[in-house]
């Protein structure tokens, strides 16, 4: 029987290189992925810091999209902020993009190592859980929360508790383990994800920045059937591998 865990707080849960996994970051970063996944599918590399976005964004090519934020806003000279709605009627067909923000980069660097790495979101979750359960010989299902500057993040708990719900629906032979449950709950606690993700930190903080808008887009539940995945499986690369290795593609 296959043991579902969940990662409360980055960094406590160690990766099994064994199992299959789920990244969330749902404000944004995850969110963002999937959306421009749904705009073309591009190859996007994750940079852990603006310095290594920018070093990857020379090093890929002119025609790379530069795409992050800190403290919620693009910083200068990048292409594109964090936020889905900037992709929504941008075609990246065959475009390649380097990603870097202060929570998700840190966490699928953390988790690219899995049999198989998704990137998970609630417009998503419900595809995410059906690629989680392809591998019957995963040893574990993982569901990682980005958090939020090393805390706890609701919306991402929320969002995990959510991907359990559709895994127990595919499947009845999956053991929780307490994390799991506990995430569960959380998702059980709201009546739905529009009431759930505007009380969180994650939330309030694109209040002042204008950005309100984003956390709409990011309660969208079960929109899409796009699964970007990291590594040879999927177009999400880490640049912190390649600059290591002293190639860029």
């Amino acid at each position: 029987m296959t043991v579902v865990r969940v990662e409360l707080l980055p960094g406590t849960l160690p990766p099994d290189p064994q199992g299959v996994c789920a990244v969330v970051d749902v404000i944004r970063a995850t969110t963002t992925l999937v959306a421009m996944a749904e705009a073309g599918d591009p190859e996007v590399w994750i940079a852990g810091d603006i310095d290594a976005a920018r070093q990857a964004a020379s090093q890929l090519g002119p025609d790379t999209l530069l795409c992050g934020e800190r403290g919620g806003l693009p910083p200068e000279g990048f292409d594109h902020g964090n936020s889905p709605r900037e992709f929504q009627d941008t075609d990246l067909t065959g475009r390649r993009a380097v990603l870097s923000t202060t929570n998700g980069a840190y966490a699928i660097e953390r988790w690219g190592h899995s049999r198989r790495t998704c990137i998970a979101a609630l417009r998503n979750a419900g595809a995410v859980a059906e690629r989680l359960l392809e591998d019957p010989a995963a040893t574990s299902i993982s569901i990682a929360c980005a958090g939020r500057s090393g805390a706890l993040a609701l919306d991402d708990l929320y969002t995990a508790g959510v991907i359990v719900q559709r895994l127990l629906q595919n499947s009845r032979e999956l053991k929780l383990d307490e994390s799991a449950v506990a995430a569960l709950h959380v998702a059980a606690a709201y009546p739905s994800a529009q009431a759930a993700l505007p009380a969180t930190r994650s939330a309030q903080a694109l209040k002042p920045v204008g950005l309100w808008d984003d956390v709409t887009a990011c309660a969208q539940v079960d929109v899409s059937q796009a699964v970007p995945e990291v590594g040879n499986q999927g177009c999400i690369r880490i640049w912190r591998e390649a600059e290591r290795a002293g190639r860029a593609s």
